[in-house]
């Protein structure tokens, strides 16, 4: 662990704004199997609270109640008895608990929901549940959001949706997902990390967070860890992603880009060079970066992906950022990383292009052809111009090819379309993938989605999935980046 780091991490920790929801709810008297439902009009992150009295008599055992905390509406006809997924059962928002005394009741727990549905288990007699609140947490200071000043309607809808997103993610860090994980992880950030220069403008979260990774425990490769915990306790996560360690010298960059940080930058700028460093020892005889024994890559959730060359072209993306900041900066490395971006890049179209088919498929990839892999090469820099159009057209409508099945996935799609001039499609594009989502009703975009296949998750079970995923709020950077004028 890296103290000094650290310790510029436990600097920048956010205070954490307060609101209380009052739902719409009259007080309830209640017997054994009743139900009820608690509507709090959206999405929020926080604590549950209400008060128990009697009606008649004295309520004289306790009051068993179970308290279930849903996302979405459908969550609430979910039997979460019947959860058959790979992830532990105990991410799933569900309480039995034990009132004994009348009085308010404070649920410790901190949950994410919309919806709460109390039923009664046991109880000897009567009795009434009233003064029911929420007291909703975030470290993003909605006053701070400027409405988006754009004509068209589901595009507005969409960025409010997007921004409730990144809110309800925005707490100590930029968590992943509030429901389940609650903990930081370098993709996310990179992604909460550009929706929020446009929106919340919280650049002291920006720096806490890449501190904090600045401050974890490399592996024997020299990668840091693709997530971490820092409540209550500081611990490094014990899964190393290399295209994850890649992005956070990314967000390091775009934090620059952004702020004009110099002296931030230049002192992170030692943990961003050992990543690099330890992708340059990865890259093989033939020019390409390999994944070594202890490392992996996540690129997305497809099923089945194969991902080393969207790997690869992860790295082209971070040295193309990185030496552009470094010239920039007039830093000695500004060279070195040029120097590495067009052997990379030679290395890419040699060995990762299949010329005759002009597709980016490779045996290294067993001859896979997916819309990830292709994007990332036109995010590397091997491709552009109309050639790069055509590759990425052919990619997405083939039969033939993986399609993204995470908006993390589907934000680099659309980035590959601005990269290409594509800024019609772009938005087209988003309105139909994130629209769909709030077609059915999203107060908050999903961690996974296939429009279509309302059943999908890559955990086995759509119970777990992550209803506010931190990676699905950059419709909000989109939108107030190239659609407001």
């Amino acid at each position: 662990m890296n103290e000094y780091y650290l310790q510029k991490a436990v600097a920048e920790l956010p205070r954490l704004i307060e609101t209380t929801v009052t739902p719409a709810v009259e007080s309830k008297t209640l017997f054994r199997g009743d139900r009820i439902i608690i509507d709090l009009g959206d999405h929020y992150v926080g604590y549950f609270s209400f008060r128990m009295n009697w009606v008649d008599l004295y309520v004289d055992a306790p009051v068993r109640l179970y308290v279930k905390f849903c996302e979405t509406k459908r969550e609430l006809e979910d039997d979460f008895a019947a959860y058959q997924g790979r992830l532990c059962a105990s991410w799933l928002q569900e309480e039995v608990i034990n009132v004994d005394f009348p009085g308010e009741y404070r649920m410790p727990r901190r949950y994410a929901a919309r919806y709460i549905e109390i039923t009664v288990k046991s109880t000897p007699k009567r009795f009434v549940l009233s003064d029911f609140a929420f007291r909703a947490v975030t470290s993003g200071d909605v006053s701070a959001v400027a409405s988006p000043v754009i004509a068209n309607d589901r595009l507005r809808e969409i960025d409010r949706v997007a921004v409730n997103t990144l809110k309800n993610c925005m707490q100590r860090v930029f968590e992943d997902g509030p429901k389940r994980d609650r903990r930081l992880w370098t993709g996310d950030l990179r992604l909460e990390a550009l929706a929020n220069y446009y929106t919340f403008r919280n650049d002291g979260l920006v720096r806490r967070c890449l501190y904090l990774f600045a401050a974890t425990e490399p592996n024997d490769k020299g990668f840091f860890p693709g997530f971490l915990y820092e409540d209550p306790v500081f611990v490094s996560g014990s899964w190393y992603l290399m295209d994850y360690a890649l992005l956070l010298v990314v967000s390091l960059c775009d934090y620059y880009r952004h702020t004009g940080d110099r002296e931030t930058f230049l002192d992170l700028y030692p943990a961003a060079k050992s990543q690099m460093e330890a992708a340059a020892r990865a890259v093989d005889g033939e020019g390409i970066l390999s994944i070594p024994n202890g490392c992996d890559a996540f690129i997305d959730w497809c099923p089945d992906l194969r991902k080393g060359i969207a790997l690869h072209g992860v790295y082209l993306y971070t040295l193309d950022l990185l030496a552009g900041v470094l010239q920039e900066l007039s830093h000695a490395d500004a060279e070195m990383c040029f120097t590495r971006l067009e052997s990379a890049k030679t290395a890419a179209f040699e060995h990762l292009h299949n010329k005759e088919e002009n597709r980016f498929v490779s045996p290294r990839d067993g001859d896979q052809y997916s819309v990830h892999s292709a994007v990332w090469m036109i995010l590397g820099g091997v491709v552009d111009g109309k050639e790069g159009v055509r590759i990425l057209h052919d990619a997405l409508k083939s039969a033939d090819s993986l399609k993204p099945v995470t908006p993390y996935m589907h934000h680099y799609v659309i980035e590959a379309m601005f990269k290409l001039g594509l800024a019609e499609e772009a938005m087209d594009y988003l309105r139909d993938y994130w629209g769909a989502m709030v077609d059915l009703s999203a107060d908050t975009f999903f961690e996974a989605f296939i429009p279509g296949q309302p059943d999908f998750s890559p955990y086995g079970d759509r119970m777990i999935n992550s209803m506010c995923h931190a990676w699905s709020c950059t419709p909000s950077y989109f939108i107030r980046r190239y659609a407001c004028r």
